[in-house]
């Protein structure tokens, strides 16, 4: 890429660099290429020059027509300079050597005299232009100067030749002189083209850049010319071909600036015309206005695409048509009256509608304004018409809106109830509805504000916000209690609309209202029924459980309350529902919610769970645990005084106490349903501890109660994954033979490890496992039945197998036996169920039953535990029971307590009497061991003589 001065030169000029470093070297060397036959060399120059001068001559007559001076800053420079150019290259002409006399002798000296004034003065001129340099002044006046600098020039030139240095010697060539001359104007040449470049870099006018051609082509001409020897030199004629290549840069220059960006801008001028006219004729074909324009006879000048679209009439251009000839009658007549007072000089609005054929009804709105000419006098009409359809059309379905409204005003009047506001609430109108339910007169209201009817039902907090509502300018909806006069309730179904202004501020609202009154009461029954018990009308379970779950929802880390549950349960209540009636009971539980309503403070909710059970929530109590135990203890220990007092039912005096158990939280972790069971926990511990306390709930209870939990969920896993075995610990006879054995079951859990019988038994037997844990060990125990009985030595073995209450008591528990016995081959003779004393409470009409049926089959009974529980002894003789078995703890005191050998004793004496066998349980030495037998024990069973142990390590005895 080209960069510096010449990096935005065209490449004509460097093209033209090219040639005319060619050209000069040329004419360096002029012998090498010869030189003009002398017979040529006057009529070649005398063309060059000619040509030199007509270029001269048409640069000042293109600048000399120049209308607008102001425009050129150079107009006289260049009409000054080149007019004396053209006049000196004409008198150089005819001075040439070999053209005829111009008043004294041609010669070249002569001719070199006019050369080189006439370049001196072009070199000054162009100074002139490239510094700006201004000749004020008429362009004659300048002229008519040119002429008289030539006409001096002549007259030196012509008469005082001799006064100058010689330029040329015949024969010689070129003085020095004449060289050094052509050198200055080399150099000037040079500098102004570098100035011109310069000056077309930040102008980028093309005019400078034809100027520097022109004086570079100048610079090429002094050049060539600084040396020859004779006029018919080859330089010569290639100087002179550079000085025409100058005239016509200027000329160019000139032509460019004065005629061709002349014709350039008046065809932009042109097109910017057409522009705005293709503008202007789409803003009238897009415009939503039908224009039209008539002459004075009312024929059409002009329409408008969207007037065209208006009416099938303009379907097809009318231009040139007279109205007369395109309008239906109707509309002819009226545009045709007011077309002729236009043309009288007013403008003219009127308005009309047409239907047409097919019965499609139109309106228009026509404005007619005459336009004047220069005279003043009116040629032609402008017709604007607008189409009004539309908005007619609106209009009237806004009148008929407007009868519907006032129907609906009149309909909402007799169905709803109505009431008119100011911005400030002030009532300005009301209907006879808002009469009549609020039982206050027109006269009673207007000019009131709501207040008057306030029912004080809700929080001021509600009213804020219905205001806030609507003075936004939004509708609001809501239900409202308000007070009738005679200081009744009623509610009403609320819908305020605010009416605003341009500035969306509301002027005055409109209320309307339903009455929903006995709709709302139904509610409140049904909230009522949901929510409260019916009996004590104390808020019931449910709202207890979502008035928890709010305190949980709202709870905040940052300002943490202690809070608190009382479980309150009545003791002893099933007694005096048994003896006194529910009808009793009932008013019983009415009394004690009422007591304890008394107790609530107002951050407090008492509620009834169910049955006898209450409870009652202490909301934020303390900030720590310590406070609010003291605090809720104190409340606690009122609230047990207070129901503990007596109470009279039918005339009677009643005593009742209650059990209270007490949880503290803080929302922080856990659930209410959690809290619930912490409190129920507590108030067990209150009745364990002898009934009529009030108990905090203990951590460790809740430690114990999961770990109970564990234990269950494992213990419902344990048959299926084989964690259960079954021991067996032998049963002796006095001669230390074994005679038999108790299958007791062991748990190795993969969790817990090995588990005591009495931590799981009891939690199974609460629980439906025992079933499936009693059915395991009836399996276990009657497969290992079976297999001593191929065993010669232990064949005659029992195993006493210990059965829970829930198992005696199933229906299939006799079918399940016999087809345990059948499925291994036990031999039933072999097989003893152990129950206790505690078993005979519940049902002993049907356990017997089921024993008796057992018993049928060979299978004996043992009564285990003897003396410890409430048995009857009338059940003992009726019980199919074969042996009696004496609990431990009388074993292990007998020898050192007088009592408890007389129990053991006894048992023995009752066991001979009713011919049954007795076993001694918790054998542990050889004293007891001597005293029993003694007494006339048959059969023996503790560590003494053997542990419970795996079956393959029992000792066969034989």
């Amino acid at each position: 890429m080209r960069s510096g001065l010449f990096s935005s030169v065209p490449l004509p000029l460097f093209l033209l660099v090219t040639l005319s470093l060619a050209l000069v070297s040329v004419s360096a060397w002029p012998d090498h290429f010869g030189r003009l036959d002398t017979d040529h060399l006057w009529l070649t120059h005398l063309t060059l020059e000619l040509a030199s001068i007509f270029v001269s001559v048409s640069i000042v007559a293109i600048l000399f027509q120049r209308v607008d001076e102001t425009k050129s800053r150079f107009t006289n420079t260049i009409v000054f300079s080149f007019t004396t150019i053209a006049l000196l290259d004409y008198i150089h002409s005819l001075s040439y050597q070999g053209m005829p006399i111009f008043i004294t002798e041609s010669s070249t000296e002569k001719a070199i005299f006019f050369w080189l004034s006439s370049r001196t003065l072009e070199l000054m001129a162009m100074v002139a232009i490239s510094f700006h340099f201004k000749l004020h002044g008429h362009k004659l006046i300048w002229l008519s100067a040119a002429m008289l600098l030539a006409a001096v020039i002549c007259y030196v030139g012509l008469y005082h030749l001799d006064s100058f240095p010689a330029t040329f010697i015949p024969g010689t060539g070129v003085t020095q002189f004449k060289t050094n001359f052509e050198y200055v104007l080399f150099i000037g040449n040079s500098v102004l083209a570098l100035i011109f470049l310069q000056q077309y870099k930040h102008s980028h006018r093309g005019q400078y850049l034809y100027f520097a051609g022109s004086c570079y082509a100048m610079a090429l001409c002094a050049l060539t010319l600084t040396n020859y020897a004779t006029p018919s030199d080859y330089s010569l004629l290639i100087g002179h071909l550079f000085k025409i290549l100058s005239a016509v840069f200027i000329y160019r220059a000139i032509y460019w600036t004065e005629l061709k960006r002349p014709y350039q801008l008046a065809r932009l001028a042109e097109a910017k015309i057409h522009k705005k006219d293709a503008e202007l004729n789409a803003i009238l074909s897009n415009i939503p206005l039908g224009i039209m324009r008539f002459d004075s006879s009312f024929n059409y000048l002009y329409i408008n695409p969207y007037m065209q679209s208006m009416s099938h009439i303009f379907d097809t251009p009318q231009i040139g048509r007279n109205i007369r000839d395109s309008l239906p009658k109707e509309v002819l007549e009226l545009m045709l009256t007011h077309l002729e007072q236009t043309l009288s000089g007013h403008k003219v609005e009127f308005q009309f509608e047409y239907t047409y054929s097919n019965g499609t009804t139109v309106h228009r709105q026509v404005i007619m304004v005459p336009e004047k000419n220069t005279e003043d006098k009116i040629e032609t009409l402008l017709c604007l018409v607008v189409d009004t359809t539309e908005k007619e059309t609106a209009e009237r379905i806004k009148l008929a809106a407007l009868q519907e409204t006032e129907k609906l005003r009149k309909a909402l009047d007799e169905h709803a109830i109505v009431a008119f506001t100011d911005a400030k609430g002030v009532i300005t109108s009301v209907n006879s509805k808002f009469c009549e339910i609020s039982q206050y007169s027109r006269d009673e209201l207007v000019g009131n504000t709501h207040q008057l009817i306030n029912s004080k039902v809700h929080p001021p907090c509600f009213f804020k916000q219905m205001w806030k509502t609507i003075a936004t300018g939004k509708i609001w909806h809501g239900e409202i209690c308000n007070k009738a006069k005679d200081g009744s309730l009623y509610w009403v179904n609320t819908t305020i609309v605010p009416y605003v202004d341009k500035n969306g501020k509301p002027t005055h609202y409109i209320a309307i209202r339903a009455d929903i009154t006995e709709r709302k009461f139904a509610e409140q029954e049904a909230q009522r029924l949901a929510y409260y018990d019916e009996l004590t009308s104390l808020p019931n379970r449910r709202l207890l459980k979502e008035k928890l779950e709010k305190i949980f929802s709202n709870a905040s880390s940052l300002t943490p309350a202690i809070n608190a549950l009382l479980l309150i349960d009545l003791d002893n209540f099933k007694d005096i529902n048994d003896s006194l009636g529910h009808t009793a009971g009932d008013e019983l539980l009415k009394q004690v919610g009422s007591r304890l309503q008394q107790q609530t403070g107002l951050t407090q909710t008492a509620a009834r769970l169910g049955g006898d059970e209450f409870v009652l929530l202490m909301t934020g109590v303390e900030q720590t645990k310590s406070n609010a135990s003291i605090k809720v203890a104190a409340q606690a220990e009122q609230i047990r005084a207070a129901l503990s007092e007596p109470y009279l039912l039918d005339g009677q005096s009643l005593n009742i106490t209650p059990s209270i158990g007490v949880a503290l939280f803080d929302c922080s972790e856990h659930d209410a349903s959690e809290f619930l069971k912490q409190a129920d926990i507590a108030m067990y511990q209150s009745k364990a501890h002898g009934k009529n306390q009030v108990s905090f709930f203990d951590p460790e209870l809740q430690a114990e109660l999961n770990k109970r939990n564990e234990m269950l969920r494992e213990l419902s896993l344990a048959t299926h994954q084989h964690e259960f075995m079954l021991f067996y610990q032998p049963i002796y006879n006095k001669n230390k033979t074994t005679v038999g054995s108790e299958a007791l079951i062991r748990w190795n859990s993969k969790t817990l490890g090995m588990v005591s019988p009495a931590q799981f038994i009891p939690l199974a037997e609460q629980s439906n496992l025992i079933l499936d844990i009693g059915n395991w060990v009836l399996h276990t125990a009657c497969k290992q039945l079976f297999r001593w009985s191929l065993d010669e030595c232990r064949s005659a073995w029992t195993v006493a197998v210990n059965v829970s209450a829930r198992q005696l008591q199933q229906p299939n528990f006799v079918e399940t036996v016999k087809m345990t016995l059948k499925e291994h081959g036990a031999n039933p003779y072999r097989l003893k169920l152990e129950i206790t004393e505690s078993m005979l409470q519940v049902n002993v009409d049907e356990t017997i039953k089921a024993m008796k049926e057992l018993r049928t089959l060979g299978i004996r009974f043992s009564l285990d535990d003897f003396g410890t529980g409430y048995s009857s002894l009338n059940y003992l003789t009726k019980l199919p029971i074969d042996t009696l078995k004496i609990d431990r703890s009388f074993v292990e005191n007998m020898i050192n307590s007088q009592e408890d050998a007389a129990v053991v004793a006894t048992i023995l004496s009752l066991a001979s009497t009713l011919k049954l066998e007795v076993v001694a349980e918790g054998v542990e030495t050889e004293e007891q061991l001597e005293f029993l037998i003694k007494s006339g024990c048959q059969s023996f069973q503790g560590y003494l003589l053997g542990r419970p142990m795996p079956a393959d390590q029992l000792r066969n005895g034989c």
